[in-house]
Parts: structure tokens; C-alpha cells; sequence
């Protein structure tokens, strides 16, 4: 009983910390024509007082042109859409806004399905694959300035060149996941990947200077998919579908894996460390997401489970360091304060600073399935990165996709659900037109995050009385060879933690104030359980 009454206690302490660090929607972001299946809200980027939200399925007088819409923060702290982006060579199913990045006055979106080369004609290549870069004038308009192709487009059929872009500086590098042929020498490999890396030069010229593969190349490997990230002189490239260790050894099936290159003094990027984590196992899909801010690289695993039990497919983050010999060492492994199946948790990532925003897009909300959250975690003076908000629609639809694609600058986050249906007053419902969520570290949070908590453990566990008088039981559903239970108060402070052996029935007494209590219970395979419990 006082096992259970601590699991349910350390769950309010989890919501009580979410809402006293605030992080609180101030907006729903819908277009000003938003229409059918758009998917608004499929690439997110925030820098600043600009935010770029793409439709990768926007219509216009065809199918799935594809759309980058410019939002602007205005003096109340509203996001003002100001500006409709597409790429002046648009032709249907171009996908323009696949991804996005920005820095500065310069942005750079993919279209991973156009087909014509540089100039807007010439030899078509079908679904070759563009990047386009915008550059913003005095005035504040963003103008798109070159088309970016690589130099060995048409070697591949749909390489589908823009899948992913990042840029930093005066680098940018775009992902082309089908591409098949590699380095001088290499053999071609289907669906390898490879990603270019385009220089801009005093004249505001960008120029193809490199193209990048991992070391060791393998078929069905997409290197960098959805998976790539550019800081100074440092690329991450990750590759989810990986199946080696670092020393080419062992194979473990789409455990994942993320490569890192730096770039020399002569101006060449060279592979430097291949990534895996110590607990791979299959399927978990370590890369799925990268992100490197200083000396810290973030990468998603968004099907990581605990140890041997695939059944528990939660998702995790995982942070490495880089030393003073420029080697990045994992020192801490991310998760949410409560458990969630098949959440993929870990599916985007951004960071800003000592803040982190985690997408989790197939994780229920109370009743509703693949409604989709975001979490927020904040670094300590201790460089420990923990949770302090929970993001999700209140009146989340089954199969949102809220959180598919997340982004966080300064004191706002935001968070695309490109398969949302209704409106910004949640009203109109048009299938798939998409929206963005827009949130303030400033607003108060007043998300219950009871509704999206769900038991992590194979029994179905029930508590009773509760409310309590001071006799609390717990019924386990099975019995556990261990089990830890720990009590919580709304500020976190830890009242009671107990080891409990082979048992299915706990009775506790629970001698505190009246009040509100968060207990958690963790089961012999580290599954957790949180109960909001009521003390009389």
C-alpha cells in the first residue's frame, strides 16, 4: 500500500515541476490559407523573433508544390505570419520545405523531389533532389538567392537531394538518403546516403566543396536522414538504420549510430569518431535525431528499450561531452520523468543554451492514441539536463503528430503536428492542413500531465482507498522479485523510499499532512509507475 501511494506521489511531483517552471501554449499557428493534407507544420526552426514553418504538401495550382511560411514575434509577444516562401522554379510534387534550417540573415530549405537541375530546366532527373538558399534584405523580406544541386546528380535515381539540410557559417550541407555511389573507388551501395557540403564565398556564392560518407559504407544505411547537424567546424551525421560498432565488429540490426567530421586547416572534413552507445540493442535507432550545441552533442533514439525487453520500446536521449582531445564521451542517458510506450520519444530534437526540447509524436494522451507531446529539459549547474515542462493539445486528436518536429530558441518553443485538423480556434477541421504550438517559458503551464501518463509495468496495478485517510493499498496485478517505491511532496522533496521483495500486495500508512502526493513505483525491469495520491 505505501509502495503504491509513493509511485502515484512522484507522478504530481513531476506535473507540480512542470508547472511551476511554466512553459505554459500562448498560440496555436495555423496559415492564413490553410487548406486539405498541406501537412503545415512538417519542418519547425525558430531563431530569434523569426520563425519558418513549412507545408511540405501545400498544393497551390498543383499537387504538393510544397510551402515555407515566415512567422514574426510582434511587441506582445505574438507570432504574426509575414511572409509565404516558395521556390521560383516550383514544379508539383517538389515537397519545398521538406526541412529547414537557419543562421543569421540566411536560410536554407530542401525540396526533395524536384527534378530539374540548378537552373530551373535542363536535363530532368526525376526526384534528384534540391536545396534552396533565402537570404533576407534590408527590409526584412526573405529573397531566395541560388539552387543548390550536387555535382553528381542523375548518377542516382530519386536520390532525393534535401531530405535534411543544416548550415552554419558559411557551410551548409544538404543529405541525399538514396544516393548510391560514394567516394572514388567505392563501390555503389543502394540507398547508402551521402550528404554534400556547399561553401558560400566572399561574393555570397555558395559552391559544392565536398561530398561525405561514412567510412565504412553499407546498403540501406541513408546516411543522414533526418539526422544531420553542422556547428563551426563540426558535422554530425547520423545513421539510424546502422547495424556495426564502431570497430566494424559487431552487428546489431538498426541499432544506429551517428559519425562526426571536422574540418582541417586546409579546409577538408574528415571523419574523426563513429558513435555507438554502450546498451545497443536491435531496432533501438540510436541517430535518429542529432543536435550539437558547444562542446555537447544530443542524439535521439526514438525506439531505445530497456535492456532485453523490446517490450518496452520508450525512447531516450542520449548527451555526449567532447573532451580537450576532441572525443565526444556519453555522460548521461535521457528520459522522461514517467515511461511511455512506443512514444518515440527521441524522434527531434533542439537545443538552445542550457534548454532542450524532446519530440515524443506516437505518445498517448490520456485516452488518445498517437496524440503526440514535447518535453522540455533545462541544464543545472551540475550540467545534469532535467525535466521541467510536458507539452502537449489539450484537445489532442488520435494521430496528431504533435511533436514530430520540434524547435527552441531563447524563452519559446515550438512544436509541429503536421497531421492536426482543425484551425487556431481548433475549429474547421480540414484532414492533415497542420498547425504549430507556440510556447512560453514566461506562461504559466496548466497541462494536467496525469492525462498523459500511462503504466509502464505488464500488471494492471490498483490503489485504494483514494482518497486515503492514512491507509493506502496497493495490488499489484503479479508478483515482483523487487520493486522500489518512493514518496514525493509537490516541491519535489523525497518523503519515504522503500525495497520491496517478492510481493503482490503492499499495504502502506501513509502518516503525512493532508495533501497532495506523487508515488512511483519501479519494478525489477525499471519500469515505472506513477500514481497522484490524496491524503485526507
Amino acid at each position: 500500500m505505501k509502495q503504491l501511494f509513493i509511485l502515484f506521489f512522484s507522478l504530481f511531483f513531476c506535473v507540480q515541476n512542470s508547472v511551476s517552471q511554466g512553459w505554459g501554449q500562448t498560440q496555436k499557428i495555423t496559415p492564413d490559407d490553410r487548406a486539405l493534407a498541406d501537412e503545415f507544420g512538417w519542418s519547425v526552426v525558430i531563431q530569434g523573433d523569426i520563425a519558418a514553418i513549412s507545408a511540405r504538401s501545400e498544393d497551390g495550382a498543383s499537387s504538393d508544390y510544397g510551402a515555407v511560411y515566415i512567422f514574426e514575434k510582434d511587441a506582445t509577444d505574438n507570432w504574426i505570419q509575414t511572409q509565404k516562401l516558395r521556390n521560383s522554379d516550383v514544379r508539383q510534387f517538389d515537397r519545398f520545405g521538406q526541412s529547414i534550417d537557419m543562421e543569421g540573415n540566411t536560410m536554407i530549405i530542401g525540396a526533395r523531389s524536384q527534378d530539374y537541375d540548378e537552373n530551373g530546366g535542363g536535363m530532368f532527373y526525376d526526384s534528384g533532389g534540391a536545396a534552396y538558399i533565402f537570404d533576407r534584405d534590408v527590409n526584412g523580406n526573405w529573397i531566395q538567392t541560388q539552387k543548390l544541386v550536387s555535382s553528381d546528380r542523375g548518377e542516382t535515381f530519386q536520390a532525393l537531394l534535401g531530405e535534411t539540410v543544416a548550415i552554419s557559417g558559411d557551410y551548409a550541407v544538404v543529405n541525399a538518403p538514396r544516393e548510391i555511389t560514394g567516394l572514388d573507388g567505392q563501390p555503389d551501395l543502394t540507398n547508402a546516403g551521402a550528404c554534400y557540403i556547399f561553401e558560400r564565398d566572399t561574393n555570397g556564392v555558395w559552391s559544392e566543396v565536398q561530398k561525405i560518407v561514412s567510412s565504412e559504407r553499407y546498403a540501406e544505411d541513408k546516411f543522414g536522414d533526418f539526422s544531420l547537424a553542422i556547428q563551426g567546424n563540426t558535422i554530425a551525421v547520423g545513421t539510424f538504420r546502422h547495424d556495426f560498432d564502431e570497430n566494424e565488429q559487431e552487428e546489431v540490426l538498426s541499432a544506429g549510430a551517428v559519425y562526426i567530421f571536422e574540418r582541417d586547416i586546409n579546409g577538408i572534413w574528415n571523419e574523426i569518431q563513429k558513435i555507438v552507445v554502450s546498451d545497443r540493442e536491435q531496432g533501438e535507432w540510436f541517430g535518429r535525431s542529432v543536435a550539437i550545441e558547444g562542446d555537447l552533442l544530443i542524439v535521439g533514439a526514438s525506439n531505445e528499450y530497456l535492456q532485453g525487453n523490446v517490450n518496452t520500446q520508450y525512447g531516450a536521449v542520449y548527451v555526449f561531452e567532447r573532451d580537450g582531445n576532441g572525443v565526444y564521451n556519453e555522460i548521461q542517458k535521457i528520459r522522461p520523468n514517467a515511461l511511455y510506450h512506443q512514444s518515440k520519444f527521441g524522434h527531434s530534437i533542439d537545443v538552445s543554451g542550457d534548454r532542450l526540447v524532446v519530440g515524443a509524436p506516437q505518445m498517448d494522451i490520456g485516452s488518445v492514441s498517437f496524440g503526440g507531446s514535447a518535453f522540455i529539459f533545462e541544464r543545472d549547474t551540475n550540467g545534469i539536463w532535467n525535466q521541467t515542462a510536458i507539452m502537449y493539445d489539450e484537445q489532442v486528436n488520435s494521430g496528431d503528430d504533435f511533436g514530430y518536429n520540434v524547435a527552441i530558441s531563447g524563452d519559446f518553443a515550438f512544436v509541429g503536428a503536421y497531421e492536426q485538423d482543425e484551425d487556431s480556434e481548433s475549429l474547421n477541421p480540414l484532414s492533415q492542413a497542420g498547425a504549430a504550438y507556440v510556447f512560453n517559458i514566461n506562461e504559466p503551464n496548466t497541462l494536467d500531465p496525469l492525462l498523459s501518463i500511462q503504466e509502464s509495468t505488464n500488471a494492471i496495478i490498483h490503489v485504494f482507498p483514494n482518497p486515503t485517510n492514512g491507509i493506502l493499498n496497493l495490488n499489484l496485478g503479479q508478483t515482483f522479485e523487487h520493486l522500489t517505491i518512493e514518496v514525493h511532496d509537490v516541491l519535489g522533496k523525497k518523503l519515504f523510499d522503500k525495497i520491496y521483495h517478492h510481493v503482490q500486495t503492499i499495504q502502506l500508512n501513509i502518516d503525512v499532512p493532508k495533501g497532495i502526493y506523487l508515488l512511483k513505483a519501479t519494478t525489477n525491469n525499471q519500469a515505472t509507475s506513477i500514481f497522484k495520491i490524496v491524503k485526507r
